[in-house]
């Protein structure tokens, strides 16, 4: 299969529309056209709903647009990968992360690493917490950094702490707790929550429910969202309460908002490193020393 009809879909997809498309890759439309309908010959499955308009892919073309994009990614992490090391001689490795929160604890040896390999070449790209493990093991990354939930029952994963920590309450001043130097769990679950959705952080958010029944309490949310700026909205907006971890650094004043510890809660977690065991990229056995060096002292 031609990597270009990868490249065509996936536009096609967000484009919406085919015209569009074909501008976009300096072709023309008929052979946009042709290429789509060349994936569903051959994939023996209609893709596209060419009725809707502006034009939707069909269930299966959803499931095919999610792995063009894992696919694309890749292709074009080795093409990069591959540059590199023919006109500099030097190594890239990948780095998958979900929030800043998650790069913090690992900023401070990056600038040694660098200086002591200056051969290896660092790529971060950010990704949904939900698709950490799967681009992992599809070897669209060589390292993740992410919580420890997107990791869980991953066996071909090895994983390393570098953060543990436990989940704040986040309120704006005019939440009636905004000025408790800590919240007791009755207090927290008397009131209505904001959280990411399971769309946006996987397996975490159902973590995140389970904690709070260890804790005594069914959490009342009322709002799931998929970003931590859309949390962050409602929490001022709405006077909801959101759940960040201890290390966040929030954009706002402590005047306007504040991260309060929650007291004796279930509500913790960690920041690992992963990686898949069989990973044979030369820079990653010299990074994970330096981590290890790095983090136990």
């Amino acid at each position: 299969m031609n990597i270009e009809k990868i490249k065509y879909f996936i536009d096609l997809v967000e484009c919406k529309n085919f015209t569009e498309t074909a501008k976009k890759n300096f072709v023309s439309q008929t052979t946009i056209s042709q290429q789509i309908a060349s994936l569903e010959k051959e994939f023996n499955t209609q893709l596209i709903d060419r009725k809707q308009i502006p034009i939707e892919p069909t269930e299966a073309g959803w499931l095919f647009y999610s792995e063009a994009l894992s696919i694309w990614k890749q292709f074009n992490h080795m093409k990069t990968k591959m540059a590199y090391y023919h006109k500099e001689k030097k190594h890239m490795l990948s780095i998958e992360y979900s929030a800043i929160t998650d790069m913090e604890s690992l900023l401070k040896f990056i600038p040694s690493f660098k200086e002591n390999y200056p051969n290896i070449e660092l790529e971060l790209n950010k990704v949904l917490l939900k698709d950490i493990s799967d681009f992992l093991k599809k070897g669209t990354f060589d390292i993740a950094i992410a919580f420890d939930s997107a990791f869980k029952g991953k066996n071909d994963i090895q994983t390393y702490p570098i953060y543990q920590g436990q989940y704040c309450a986040v309120l704006s001043h005019q939440h009636p707790l905004f000025q408790y130097t800590s919240i007791s769990k009755e207090e927290l679950y008397h009131y209505p929550l904001v959280m990411l959705s399971p769309a946006a952080i996987g397996d975490s958010y159902h973590l995140m429910l389970q904690h709070a029944l260890q804790d005594g309490y069914e959490p009342h949310i009322i709002r799931t969202v998929d970003d931590v700026e859309t949390e962050l909205f409602h929490i001022i907006t709405e006077n909801l309460i959101g759940f960040f971890p201890d290390n966040y650094q929030l954009p706002y004043a402590t005047e306007e908002v504040r991260l309060i510890p929650i007291e004796d809660s279930h509500h913790t977690f960690k920041i690992e490193i992963g990686y898949l065991k069989d990973n044979r990229n030369p820079a990653l056995q010299p990074f994970l020393q330096q981590m290890y060096d790095s983090f136990s002292q």
